[in-house]
């Protein structure tokens, strides 16, 4: 073996077993890494609310970084669920011979135990839920505390240290090797290479983190949108054959967009989603990589799922439906000018080729789809 491969062998073995005595001093201080329920019915007078108090103060300093996919360190922050998740030093978009599997929040798992078994690591105390460990053990409050120690200097350029290329390193840093993070990268907290945050902003983080990270339910469906939602739900799983080929055809052209019923609060969209679960119950949504990918089960069923996070333009695609875009659809392609005697199937070499899986439907009424 080469004396180099040696010593790059023993340095892997060196970085582990310091990472490895972190973790277990942060075990001993704080208790094991466990799972936590932070859901609270209400909250309790004076505590910190998530959506009213800290989420306003994500959307204007935090989400212009992280609210895409490929954020920094996959840290989500335009919903809850993305704290909850975390993050990871995997990258979404690399040089890669093989695909990846994707790490899509809301879709690609379905609770934090899943996404650490992706290979996302805590954000916020998942160990034992004092105050004290509710701050020291969370990378987000250890960040925005060392850019309070740090500010952003008073210079017309920033330092040389800023690195904000797109393909820049990602260093995403767990609460057990904060110390080696701030040692090498002290001016790097966050939001980075931006201001701090207020003194009002930075004290309700924090206090929100103290308190235990807490949130309360997101309220109900409105009766409204439950019958606008059933109405469409209804139609999307028709079981025609047409209806069936139908439905696959606007779904596959309409998966990436934020669908908004005009009757409905201005803020409020929609995806329309395959899901394993029928209509009136949750939605669990079937995560293939493609929309005309093989769905993987013998019955499915198309599904409107609300978009619970925070909007950002990158991937704000509106749709508008309402009734008359119904009759539209009906217009086009439910018409009795044509029949439907089989669905294509999900064999990649018809599937990726729009022509040939819609060919039963009218070229007239594919033209006028909008």
């Amino acid at each position: 073996m080469k004396r180099a491969t040696v010593y790059f062998i023993l340095a892997l073995l060196i970085v582990a077993g310091c990472s490895a005595y972190r973790t277990a001093k942060f075990n001993r201080k704080y208790g094991p890494v466990q799972t936590v329920d932070r859901t609270v019915s209400a909250y309790k007078p004076g505590e910190v609310s998530f959506h009213n108090d800290v989420q306003p103060i994500l959307e204007r300093r935090c989400d212009v970084c992280h609210g895409c996919y490929d954020a920094p360190c996959q840290l989500k922050l335009t919903c809850y669920e993305g704290l909850e998740r975390g993050g990871t030093t995997k990258l979404v978009y690399t040089a890669r011979l093989r695909p990846e599997k994707p790490t899509r929040l809301f879709i690609d798992a379905n609770s934090v135990e899943e996404w650490r078994q992706m290979g996302f690591h805590p954000v916020l105390n998942e160990r034992d839920q004092t105050p004290q460990a509710n701050l020291e053990d969370s990378v987000v409050n250890l960040l925005l505390q060392l850019k309070k120690e740090n500010p952003l200097p008073e210079t017309e350029l920033l330092p040389a240290s800023f690195d904000i290329s797109l393909d820049r390193k990602q260093i995403c840093t767990t609460a057990e090797d904060f110390s080696e993070y701030k040692k090498k990268y002290p001016l790097w907290g966050m939001p980075y290479a931006l201001p701090g945050l207020t003194e009002k902003e930075h004290k309700t983080i924090v206090e929100w983190l103290r308190q235990g990270g807490l949130i309360t339910p997101r309220p109900p469906m409105s009766a409204k949108a439950k019958k606008i939602i059933n109405q469409w739900e209804e139609f999307y799983n028709g079981t025609s054959l047409k209806q069936q080929l139908v439905s696959r055809y606007i779904y596959e052209h309409l998966f990436m967009g934020h669908i908004h019923f005009d009757t409905l609060p201005d803020r409020e969209f929609y995806r329309l989603v395959r899901s394993k679960t029928a209509p009136g119950e949750p939605v669990i949504e079937i995560n293939t990589v493609r929309p005309y990918d093989d769905p993987g089960v013998a019955k499915f069923y198309y599904r409107l799922r609300k978009v619970e996070s925070t909007i950002v333009s990158k991937n704000h695609i509106v749709y508008r439906m309402n009734r008359k875009k119904m009759e539209r659809y009906r217009q086009l392609f439910l018409q009795d000018n044509y029949e439907v005697n089989k669905l294509p199937p999900y064999d990649p070499q018809i599937t990726s080729n729009p022509f040939k899986t819609f060919a039963a439907l009218p070229a007239i009424s594919r033209y006028r789809f909008k």
